[in-house]
């Protein structure tokens, strides 16, 4: 999932990370609608993890951007 500090145009799924501390980000971060996967050894770290409401918010994101979303 991509990360950025600026907010000002969301597109749809994509959301502040309201527990941003908690999360280990350095500043106020949003979810972006990317996604990519690499093999784990190009991972040089984490940069943090989601938790509570922001992890159940990027769940919810995945499935609209993923087009698995229920009516």
């Amino acid at each position: 999932m991509a990360l950025t500090s600026v907010g000002e145009v969301l597109r749809p799924g994509e959301f502040p990370i309201r527990s941003w501390r908690q999360a280990g980000l350095l500043h106020p971060s949003y979810a972006k609608r990317a996604l990519a996967s690499v093999s784990g050894d190009l991972a040089r770290r984490t940069l943090g993890h989601l938790h509570g409401d922001d992890l159940r918010q990027l769940d919810e994101a995945l499935l609209l951007w993923l087009g698995l979303a229920t009516a």
